[in-house]
């Protein structure tokens, strides 16, 4: 029978057997409604128009359990800032599967970057919007973002020139090429085509302004 296991204050850490307390997982999920509902809220009003009461009522949380995770609205706008961003980038990295082949891991990366937004539509016109008592502090979040993610692109274009798949060109303004077309198609191109397709396309296309030859995508790396 399993013990359950409380600090000094009686709240409940864990239990006995070694496997993770249930209460860590609901507070995370706790906090994971809390975003999603001001993100909504935030995403279609102004910043003056949303209240801490109005998200508490939408998470489906009390008040002053939305106080225990974000002490301020500002707290509470730039966590959503944070967190959309920090997820993007865990999805990025999760699509690098170093057994590919770099041009596939390029495709995927952006197939992954499209459609990641696509199914954020609400992030992605949040992320569009600014409140300007706040744009250092979101300045700041955006630019630690956007380092990681042009990081994580350049160490991909650098690999193919390296290996010789992708032509000599300058890395920087190739990754900065690729992270604006993906915006600019999501927040302009319109619903007309699939979200897939759109997708292929676009990789292709660049793709083929790195120099590559798209089809060397769906070959494995051999061991050597």
């Amino acid at each position: 029978m399993n013990k359950i296991i409380t600090n000094s204050a009686g709240i409940s850490t864990g239990i006995s057997n070694g496997r993770p307390f249930q209460v860590h997982d609901e507070q995370a999920a706790k906090r994971q409604r809390i975003l999603d509902a001001a993100l909504k809220l935030f995403a279609h009003e102004p910043y003056q128009a949303v209240t801490m009461d109005r998200v508490a009522e939408a998470a489906g949380v009390a008040k002053g359990t939305l106080y225990l995770y974000f002490p301020s609205k500002d707290a509470l706008y730039l966590g959503v800032l944070n967190d959309g961003l920090d997820t993007a980038y865990r999805t990025y990295q999760g699509s690098a599967d170093p057994k590919l082949q770099v041009v596939e891991r390029m495709r995927r990366s952006i197939a992954v970057a499209v459609e990641f937004y696509d199914q954020r539509r609400d992030f992605l016109q949040f992320f569009a919007m600014e409140e300007p008592r706040l744009s250092e502090a979101r300045n700041r979040i955006i630019e630690g973002s956007r380092e990681r993610g042009f990081n994580f692109f350049a160490s991909l274009i650098e690999e193919g020139i390296r290996i010789g798949v992708f032509a000599r060109i300058d890395p920087r303004l190739a990754t900065l090429t690729i992270q604006g077309a993906i915006r600019s198609l999501l927040l302009y191109y319109g619903p007309g085509r699939p979200v897939s397709e759109i997708s292929r396309e676009l990789g292709n296309l660049i793709l083929r302004s790195l120099g590559a030859d798209p089809s060397l995508a769906s070959r494995p790396v051999h061991p050597q």
